[in-house]
């Protein structure tokens, strides 16, 4: 009896280290250092402001168009930068919104790149940092403001679109629809070990980031974008996020979906990055520019 319990004792205190591994792992960003390559013909202007709501220091570049005009977030995904949104330089993204009267803002989110060390929460908490570019854009003077996203950046912009009307128009490009659902499927791939480990790895990082990372729901953070202007970006060939999440989101907003002929995990702008470009831009323009020139 007594060796039964030892056995269980030590079987669930193996659980305990395993899981918190893992909660530790899947919360803690890798940092790379943004190479900002905007050019003289475009230049940035390096920024810092404040997540909305907590003591985070974000650090960006600003590429200014209009006075006064349209502004658009950029917001990367887990693991990246401003500047590599998109899984490959977006500066000639940023030139093309510049060109056509959209200033940019490109931002490092928390416990990425140069902002403020914090643990990934895949847009419960990262969705205070969109907010918080937004709201130092509205202090430039900027009156209208998008955000384009991609991966967590793409959920971290539905959820703070679906808290602040602030946030007048998305792109969301390769989105997950549920965080809880995306980790089931995607757990023995990333972390090599059985789908048992979920709920403890789940418990264990909620105690490390105080979010419920489970229930994180662009889903349904779209369901209360009806009529706010939404376009959902992804790649036929994503392997990591379903295409299926993507049509998902698309309907719960009753919002534009584009599914490109492209592979991999924010795959489109790579894949066709003038096509890519002019697509969003002409999206922006449309929801932004115009409205206000109006």
């Amino acid at each position: 009896m007594i060796l039964a319990l030892l056995l269980v004792a030590v079987g669930l205190a193996v659980y305990a280290a395993v899981c918190a591994f893992v909660a530790h792992r899947f919360t803690t960003a890798r940092r790379i250092a943004p190479v900002d390559g905007a050019g003289a013909a475009t230049p940035s202007t390096a920024v810092t402001m404040p997540s909305r709501g907590r003591h985070i220091t974000l650090h960006g570049w600003y590429l200014p168009a209009m006075q006064g005009g349209a502004a658009v977030v950029f917001v990367h995904g887990k693991d990246a930068c401003r500047g590599s949104e998109l899984r490959a330089p977006t500066f000639e993204l940023a030139r093309a919104h510049v060109a056509a009267g959209i200033s940019v803002l490109m931002i490092d989110l928390r416990g990425h790149g140069a902002s403020t060390r914090a643990r990934m929460t895949y847009g419960a908490a990262e969705k205070l940092d969109v907010l918080g570019a937004v709201d130092w854009l509205s202090a430039q003077g900027h009156r209208r403001v998008g955000v384009l996203g991609a991966s967590m950046g793409a959920a971290s912009a539905l959820l703070a679109a679906a808290d602040d009307a602030v946030v007048e128009a998305v792109v969301a490009d390769s989105a997950f629809a549920h965080f809880g659902t995306m980790i089931e499927r995607q757990f023995r791939h990333l972390s090599g070990l059985p789908s048992f480990f979920v709920p403890g790895a789940l418990a264990l990082g909620r105690c490390l980031t105080g979010q419920r990372l489970a229930e994180v729901s662009p889903l349904a953070a779209a369901a209360r974008l009806i009529g706010r202007p939404l376009l959902v970006v992804h790649s036929q060939g994503d392997r990591f996020v379903s295409v299926d999440d993507a049509v998902a989101i698309a309907g719960a907003a009753a919002a534009e979906c584009w599914i490109t002929d492209s592979d991999g995990h924010i795959g489109s702008f790579a894949a066709a990055p003038a096509l890519y470009a002019e697509r969003v831009v002409s999206f922006f323009s449309q929801h932004l520019c115009d409205t206000e020139a109006a």
